[in-house]
């Protein structure tokens, strides 16, 4: 025996003890692809289709001197141009010139010649083999060989040697799938027997050791984070496992859309249960605030603080559950209702609650307004405390009601009121240049008396910050020594600020 003919027989039997000990069909391809150089030379292009049974169409597998990025929009009909040919007929075929390939090309559609052109750079292939995957008579899908550096083609042996690595490829890719498909079926009844033993909890559990990485159930995420939960073509959540979905084999993503099929009904189940508590929740609320205590009796006997969490309630169930999960998590004992809009909590302490403020406006863009501590009888008060908190438009995640100061006194006001006093105290100042507003709002937040802070803070020299304090006294016939008018003129500016949406800028 040659000692060329004795490398190519120990090439063979290495590619066939791989590929028999590969877990899946990418390690498969590529040893496949890595391979037949040895055997091949001159090769340009190398391009293996699987055969898509759900959609009916071939599709790329693995290639090598191509655009596999171009080459995965290609969709191949059976008996479409030379890929679809080779699997309708299971048999190879060897073209050798330019007009061979085009002329079996010729029923390509638009829409995939176009995608393969820009898979294959645009280059006239001069030779190519075309050789089917057959396991058992199945065909799996095709394999190619492209040349079109070397003015010499392909020969019958090389269609040969082709077909004999296809088909070893294609017995390891049927073992894998057989293999797969145990796995999967025994994943299925682990599964099913883990919702029926001990409920999510438990089926999350088992779902980890099966694909080896933590799950969570998610109210919303990135679709490509996650697997949909869905019931009745109602979302009710996501399957999310800590690895990145692309990084799990074929098998695991398959286990984790059949959990997700599991888990949609037992939540449809308790989100069922979760909806009408909340209706409960909401009457309960109700009732409190007309004066019966009754369904919160444990929080009786000390003051208790209302928070609200404006921002908008979400219709989606889970996303709403999630975020009373949140709030238990800091506030065990609390009372979680949805009231007019906005989600509402009744709690005896306060402590945490700015990690909890912080944690809702990073993930749900959510406020929180605080009332003051009141007996559970003055909860009323309590509630609109909180509510006028929450709906001060802050940039900040909690607002304290007794922080307010006199901007809680403007929600009483009619806007008619609020408008005439500006007019009245602060008129001729807003005609006059930005930079004099400007200049009462540094004063104002540094204090009258405070000059070389403000101009500082302006940018301008003190000579100049005085004469522009006459000049606002002048225009409004007020002297800043004069408290009464002073404090009319703060009031007016921060009625003024409260009706707009931007507070003047420093100049």
């Amino acid at each position: 025996m040659k000692v060329g003919q004795a490398n190519d027989i120990a090439t063979f039997f290495r590619f066939n003890q791989l590929a028999a000990e590969a877990s899946d069909e990418q390690s498969i391809l590529r040893l496949l692809l890595d391979t037949v150089d040895a055997f091949i030379p001159h090769v340009d292009m190398a391009i293996i289709y699987l055969y898509d049974e759900n959609q009916k169409v071939l599709r790329l597998g693995a290639g090598t001197g191509v655009s596999v990025q171009s080459l995965r929009r290609l969709a191949f009909k059976p008996g479409e141009s030379l890929t679809g040919k080779v699997f309708l007929s299971k048999k190879p075929y060897l073209c050798l010139g330019k007009h061979e390939i085009k002329q079996n090309m010729a029923n390509i559609s638009p829409e995939n010649w176009k995608w393969f052109r820009e898979g294959t750079y645009k280059l006239d292939v001069t030779s190519s083999i075309n050789v089917p995957f057959l396991s058992n008579g199945r065909c799996l899908g095709t394999f190619t060989l492209n040349r079109y550096s070397s003015s010499i083609p392909f020969h019958k042996k090389d269609v040969a040697i082709a077909l004999g690595l296809a088909h070893q490829a294609a017995l390891a890719i049927e073992n894998v799938r057989l293999h797969q498909a145990l796995a999967y079926s025994d994943a299925k009844e682990i599964l099913a027997q883990s919702l029926h033993d001990g409920g999510l909890e438990h089926v999350l559990t088992r779902l980890e050791q099966l694909v080896h990485t933590p799950c969570t159930i998610e109210a919303s995420v990135k679709e490509d984070e996650a697997i949909p939960i869905i019931r009745k073509r109602k979302r009710l959540g996501y399957l999310r496992p800590r690895r990145p979905l692309a990084t799990l084999s074929v098998v695991d993503r398959n286990i984790l859309q059949f959990a997700a099929l599991l888990l949609a009904s037992e939540l449809e189940k308790q989100y069922d249960d979760y909806e009408q508590a909340l209706h409960r929740r909401n009457r309960e609320f109700q009732k409190l605030l007309n004066g019966d205590c009754g369904s919160v009796e444990y929080l009786s006997h000390v003051p208790i603080y209302c928070f609200v969490l404006a921002g908008g309630v979400s219709a989606n169930i889970a996303l709403t559950r999630q975020i009373e999960t949140t709030v238990q998590a800091y506030f065990p004992n609390a009372h979680f209702s949805v009231y007019a809009g906005h989600y509402v909590v009744l709690a005896a302490s306060c402590t945490h609650i700015d990690q909890l403020a912080t944690y809702l406006q990073r993930h749900y863009q959510l406020v929180i307004g605080l009332s003051r501590a009141r007996m559970i009888a003055d909860v009323a008060s309590s509630y609109r405390e909180a509510v006028l908190a929450a709906e001060m438009n802050s940039d900040t995640p909690l607002v304290r009601y007794q922080n307010l100061g006199c901007l809680r006194l403007w929600r009483s006001l009619d806007e008619q009121t609020k408008h005439d006093f500006v007019i009245d105290y602060l008129q001729p100042l807003l005609e006059l240049e930005p930079d004099y507003i400007a200049t009462l709002a540094a004063l104002i937040e540094n204090g009258r008396g405070a000059r070389q802070q403000t101009a500082k803070q302006l940018h301008i020299h003190v000579n100049t910050l005085y004469q522009r304090v006459k000049r606002i006294e002048q225009v409004l016939d007020i002297s800043f020594q004069n408290e009464r008018q002073w404090l009319q003129l703060m009031i007016a500016y921060e009625l003024y600020v409260d009706g707009h949406t931007e507070t003047p800028k420093n100049m």
